[in-house]
């Protein structure tokens, strides 16, 4: 009387209703090993900045562009406190 239906789909995990294979990631993992020790993934802020500059190509001109407004952006900070330090 309370036992399984068999008009419903098997249970199996799901997050808010989306199954747990759409979520797996088959795409390489680019980050260096001492990140992926450490912890570092794409759902922690370090992380997620060095999963996105770890995917840019040189290869590709617009990637090249980008990663010099990331190395830009990450370096006046400490230039600017340089300079006002002299």
């Amino acid at each position: 009387m309370f036992g399984e239906r068999e008009d419903l789909d098997p249970a199996r995990p799901a997050h808010f209703g989306i199954p747990p294979d759409a979520l797996a990631d088959e795409r390489p993992d680019p980050r260096p090993d001492e990140a992926r020790r450490m912890g570092l993934s794409r759902h922690t802020e370090e992380g997620a900045v060095l999963y996105f500059a770890s995917s840019l190509s040189r290869d590709k001109p617009r990637h090249r562009m980008i990663a010099w407004v990331l190395l830009i952006t990450f370096a006046a900070p400490a230039l600017y406190m340089l300079l006002l330090l002299l």
